[in-house]
């Protein structure tokens, strides 16, 4: 997955008046840095917690020949053309080679990966947005019936009419199904993840905490230190530093 590419963007709601965004300025400018810090290492498999492995028993179809089923638009962007039908979850992650520490087989969820204010209280990572699902909507084809109109009366008084619709039926008169593809919440994703395979996919390391630290420590004595007639203070770098430095760098823009 290539995930560093993609923005991570600060949304500020519609009443951060000037107060709360001066506020939230640091919390926002850590959350920020944060999240691409934590969306480059999930990429590279490095979790928090060890994951577990993905299901290894199908979890649908007939009790005869039950099995683990794609959307053929998600198999299609998964690369495994019309493969729909997998033994398993597990089956299907381990011919793509993906990882359950991956967190994610198509990298769409990532670009969900977004910060904003939570009212004037705190800075907020999450997974907003919606992108493919693996699963898809099973519905009934419909067709206009041949000279069949249904008749409505709107609230003022007018008459519709419109040709009415009927199920399409195959030979033996059984309706035919569609299979659609399903657009599913990357919130919802996120939190599939951690069901099946007990990964936090936004839990900090404890090298990532102390880096923070270290940056608020830094930023507030640095005003303390300008504030006195200084500038610059000598703070020890602790913790994480590529994540210490993508922090200033993101408070100083």
């Amino acid at each position: 997955m290539v995930l560093q590419m993609l923005e991570i963007k600060a949304h500020w709601s519609k009443t951060a008046d000037v107060d709360v965004r001066r506020r939230l300025q640091q919390p926002m400018a850590i959350a920020v840095a944060l999240a691409h810090h934590i969306r480059h290492r999930m990429s590279q498999g490095q979790t928090v917690t060890p994951p577990q492995s993905y299901a290894g028993k199908p979890t649908a179809g007939p009790r005869k020949r039950p099995a683990y089923y794609l959307s053929p638009k998600y198999a299609e962007e998964l690369g495994l053309g019309e493969q729909t039908r997998w033994e398993s979850s597990q089956a299907m992650h381990r011919a793509k080679g993906l990882k359950e520490s991956h967190a994610s087989a198509t990298g769409k969820m990532w670009a969900g990966l977004s910060v904003r204010n939570y009212g004037g209280e705190a800075a907020l990572i999450e997974f907003g947005g919606s992108s493919l699902g693996a699963s898809s909507v099973r519905s009934a084809n419909l067709k206009t019936k041949t000279g069949t109109y249904e008749v409505t009366v709107s609230g003022d008084g007018k008459m519709r009419a419109k040709q009415a619709r009927e199920f399409s039926r195959d030979e033996d008169g059984k309706v035919k199904y569609r299979r659609k593809p399903k657009l599913v919440r990357n919130s919802i994703k996120a939190a599939a993840v951690f069901s099946n395979t007990r990964i936090g996919i936004l839990q900090n390391t404890d090298a990532e905490l102390a880096a923070m630290g270290a940056a608020v420590a830094h930023m507030s004595g640095l005003v303390v230190a300008q504030s006195l007639g200084g500038d610059t203070l000598d703070v020890p770098i602790q913790g994480d530093k590529t994540l210490y430095d993508a922090i200033l760098k993101e408070y100083r823009k």
